[in-house]
This record gives structure tokens, sequence and C-alpha cells, in this order.
């Protein structure tokens, strides 16, 4: 519209009388070219479902590849998303599509319409079903579903158990028959994704319910869950690509350790406190213990394995002795690693009689037999949760669900 503005000016009569104008014509020509550069220099507002401030994940490939490529395959990453039929489909065979209660009813997992269900049949008559909508977990050690209901969400009966590669009731489930009405409230998005959009509405004359705005949803955990609102700093590097260092986006290596470790907190400190407030809107520097009312419960328990892997760490002579944080060991930007993380061990121990005489025989070991001792596997032992466990099909046994105690200790 500008070029178009600037030929009719061009074309017109008066430029002949009037030679000046050709002159401030020129000078506006210049001054639009400069502004429309800026223009298409400037990122505008995102999409995203938290707001202008914050750019979307897309927004940091361009410059961190490398890191958004291996953030990928994480389970921080993979902690939740739209269901892939194809993938469903890979899990579902003919000898491994259903599950039977002890009243012989039985869900069958099957393809309706181009889109995988769980059927609930009772004397073979269908009662309910559900769609694969959303998986919850990264399917590492489990993954379990849910599905929509209008503007409710709800976990679907059967759970994923990767360690028998079989479908078993979802974990605290009943085993007498199938339950398809436990619904999952915005605060488990809270630990498995980046956000997402809800509103209460009553649902009776003294009871109100959460309306989830399913196209809010970001999944997973992305960049600025972590490192905050990233829509400024994205507009700063992009105008100013001279300047190398990071600017308006939060490191989490400069902050003290106590906010280092609520950013971990936020989904590794467990989700049995009352909160003032939705942890969504943490950003890191926050204090966390300000998003909770204070705990004034009867005692200190023993913290499980699943999602208090904080207080577990908190307990132990490594992290009282010492500056260590989750990042000492983890990057978060990775898949976990094994050898790295012993190599972490190593950092701190390698003075130790003990460690070095283990890591020789570990590395001898290896050669002549298939099992291998390690730091962790010793003094960070895979433990039963007790707030999550599973039962097998027509409920004959309970099945464990095992996790790495972050508590570092001597385990007999």
């Amino acid at each position: 519209m500008a070029a178009l503005f600037f030929m009719v000016i061009l074309n017109s009569a008066m430029i002949m009388k009037h030679p000046k104008i050709i002159f401030v014509v020129s000078i506006l020509s210049v001054l639009v070219i400069f502004f429309t550069r800026c223009v298409n220099n400037y990122v505008p507002a995102s999409n995203d479902a938290r707001g202008d401030k914050y750019a979307g994940a897309q927004a940091c490939i361009s410059c961190h590849k490398d890191i958004s490529n291996s953030f990928a395959h994480t389970n921080h990453f993979k902690t939740s998303s739209a269901t892939n039929d194809n993938d469903i489909g890979k899990l579902v065979t003919p000898a491994n599509n259903s599950f039977y209660f002890r009243d012989a009813s039985h869900i069958l997992i099957e393809e309706k319409e181009g889109a995988f269900v769980q059927t609930y049949f009772v004397n073979n008559q269908q009662i309910l079903s559900g769609k694969f909508d959303i998986a919850f977990g990264s399917a590492e050690k489990a993954q379990t579903y849910a599905y929509w209901k209008q503007d409710q969400l709800l976990q679907l009966p059967l759970t994923y158990f990767t360690a028998m590669n079989t479908w078993i009731n979802s974990p605290g489930f009943t085993i007498n028959h199938a339950n398809y009405n436990r619904v999952i409230e915005s605060r488990c998005f809270e630990c498995h994704a980046s956000y997402i959009e809800k509103e209460f509405v009553q649902s009776g004359s003294l009871a109100v319910s959460e309306k989830l705005n399913k196209n809010s949803i970001i999944y997973g955990i992305d960049c600025e869950r972590c490192h905050g609102p990233a829509a400024e700093h994205v507009k700063y590097q992009q105008e100013n690509p001279a300047v190398k260092k990071a600017m308006f986006i939060t490191s989490i290596a400069t902050l003290s350790r106590g906010r280092q470790l609520d950013v971990c907190a936020v989904c590794h400190s467990g989700n049995d406190q009352s909160a003032q407030r939705a942890v969504f809107g943490f950003l890191p520097g926050d204090t966390l213990s300000n998003f909770y009312f204070p705990d004034f419960g009867s005692g200190p328990t023993e913290p499980d394995v699943h999602g208090k892997q904080m207080q577990l760490l908190q307990s132990s002579k490594c992290f009282q002795l010492s500056k260590m944080t989750c990042t000492t060991c983890h990057n978060a930007h990775e898949e976990n690693n094994v050898a790295m993380i012993i190599s972490k061990c190593m950092d701190c121990h390698q003075n130790s009689v003990h460690a070095v005489n283990s890591m020789k025989e570990n590395e001898q070991a290896t050669k002549t037999i298939t099992v291998n001792k390690n730091c962790i596997d010793c003094h960070m032992p895979l433990q039963p949760s007790k707030a999550i466990y599973f039962n097998s099909s027509a409920g004959l046994k309970n099945i464990s669900y095992l996790l790495r105690t972050h508590r570092i200790a001597i385990y007999n």
C-alpha cells in the first residue's frame, strides 16, 4: 500500500512543477524501507496460551537447535502428549488387547472409525467406551491415558506397563470392575504439561467443578516452563545478533542453590500440599513455598519414591555435606545417562578406596558376566512406590511400581 501511495505521488504532475517534492518523497521512501525492515525483524506475539510474554518452544529452535533436538527425547518433554494412533497400534496385538476383572467383565482395546478406544463389556454387552485422547507419562516405565467428555478429562481404566509389555488396571483403580469416572484435574497438568486453562463452574448447589480448555494445552515440559517467558529474550537477541550474552531469560546456574532446587521441586516434591495458586505461575527465581499453604501435618512421613525426589535427596548426607543441586547429576536437556551420573559420583568420591575398587570390580565384571553393578544401583536402588501400584488381570496379584530412590545411602 505504501509503494502504491508513492507511485501515485511520483506520477503526479505536481512533481514536475515542484522539484522539492521529489526530495521529500525520497526521504519518506527511505523511512518506509527502514521501518519495514524493523517490522520484519520484530517477533510478533505468539499464540501461546500463557500470554504475549511467552514466545513458544518453536521460537527457541532457531538458536538452540541441538539442545531442542536433544530435549525432545527426554522424559520431561514426553511426559504428556496428544495420543498418536500409530503409537497405540504398536502396543495392541490380538494377544495383548484385553483385560478381565474378577466378575468376568472385560475391557477390549479396539480400533473404531480410525481411532483406538477402550470398550467395557459386561456379559458381552458394550457398557462404556472411551477414546485414547491424551497420554500421560513418557512410557519409559508406564503410560496412562485419558478421554474427553465435553470439557472434562477422565482417566481411562487401562494403563500400559512397559516393564511387563502388557495392559494393566490403572493405578489405584478397583479390581472388581472398570472405572471410567476418575476426573483428571488441572493439578495433574501442572507437573505433566506446561499449561492448561481452567474455569470453575457450578456443578451442584454446593459444588464446583473444573472446565478445561482442551485447545489451550501445552504438552510436556517446554523451555519456558524452566527458563521463564522468552518473548522479550527472542526479540532482543534477534534485533542484536552481535550480543552473545543471553538477555531477558533465566539461566538456572545464575540462581541461588535454594532457588535452583525450587525450579525442580515444582514437580519433584509431591502434590499433596494445599496450593494457594497454580504453579503454572511459578517463574525461575520464585520461592516455591509461597505457592502453598503452610503444612501443619502431624509429623514427617516417609517420602514416596514417586514425586518426592526432592525430599529424598535432601535427606541424603551427600546433599547435606555439599552444595549439590539436581543439575549436579542431571542435564535436563538430555536423556538420563547412567555412565554420566556415575562419573558425577566419582567427582566427589575419587579418593574413596571403596568407590575406586568398586569401579574396578565393575569394569572387570562387565567383561565376564552380564551383571553390571554400579554406584546408583547400590546407593540409589529401585524401590516400590507406596502411592502408585497396579494389579494384574482379574486382580490376581499386585504389581509394584519401581522407581529409583533419590536418598543416597547405604542399603542392605
